[in-house]
């Protein structure tokens, strides 16, 4: 019984990345789903083109491109971080888990969110005409 305590305390101690995993998994995932909701409700007010129009020269706007890098580093986060869960749950890299989640989930999420936000602040930002 004490065996099961320690091991569960252990589990979700600070100083193990699990922990650290599960909270950025946590977070990421209620963001997404706070963007999703905006973005289906902003989508259902676009109903008038004019409106349309407004909201695409509003989106178009450095401030938003900003916001679309973040949200694009939140993606590649929470897709990056399940599938380390996910192979930790099958078994591999369970006796690593701190390496595979500074390795892979930050390591190669930190690769992808360059290769994808680069172009999209060059082109977006640096390269905006109002």
């Amino acid at each position: 019984m004490t065996s099961a305590i320690s091991l569960t305390i252990r589990k979700y101690s600070w100083k193990y990345a699990g922990n650290l995993a599960f909270w950025i998994q946590r977070l990421t995932g209620l963001g997404l789903v706070f963007y999703l909701i905006l973005h289906v409700h902003t989508i259902h007010d676009l109903r008038d083109p004019a409106k349309f129009d407004a909201a695409l020269a509003t989106f178009s706007k450095p401030f938003f491109k900003l916001g679309e890098i973040f949200l694009l580093a939140t993606v590649i986060l929470h897709a990056m971080n399940g599938i380390r869960l996910t192979m930790v749950d099958m078994g591999v890299g369970l006796t690593k888990q701190r390496q595979v989640f500074w390795y892979f989930t930050i390591g190669l999420g930190a690769a992808l969110l360059i290769a994808g936000a680069l172009p999209m602040f060059i082109y977006g930002i640096l390269r905006h005409q109002p």
